[in-house]
């Protein structure tokens, strides 16, 4: 409530009135905590749409680590993160290098259709894209 404290008293100014300020809060109702405003300043309903929208909002850099942390897209929820896959590059065992490589292409494939009843959020295409093409540097020695 800090924020919205501040902003009020600085929009209000002389005006502001501390017990006007709680009251309305107050008369607003219960929100639900899965409800969080972001930086866009909007309020956001945690959905696989608004997880969606934050994690395509950031380009995904070559090294493929990247943070979401509250973008500025207004339909993105303000807290998202990817679950991560380490890897080695190089396999001493071809027949390993190949499993991975399959395993990793079904969890970025067929395995994303499962995503949402896992509880994850399936990736954005250009995440998917991109991954995949991350596999072609995996190799055997």
């Amino acid at each position: 409530m800090g924020p919205k404290r501040t902003k009020a008293e600085k929009a209000l100014g002389s005006r502001f009135d501390v017990r006007q300020f709680h009251s309305q809060v107050l008369d607003t109702g219960s929100v639900p905590m899965a409800v969080l405003e972001n930086k866009a300043g909007k309020y956001v309903v945690a959905t696989t749409e608004s997880g969606q929208a934050a994690l395509a909002s950031v380009p995904v850099p070559d090294d493929m680590i990247v943070w979401a942390a509250d973008p500025d897209v207004p339909e993105a929820y303000p807290i998202v993160t990817y679950t991560w896959l380490i890897s080695y590059k190089k396999y001493p065992d071809p027949n390993k290098l190949r499993a991975m490589q399959d395993l990793i292409r079904y969890g970025l494939s067929e395995g994303q259709k499962d995503a949402e009843a896992l509880g994850f959020i399936p990736l954005p295409a250009a995440v998917v894209a991109k991954a995949t093409m991350a596999l072609d540097h995996l190799a055997s020695e």
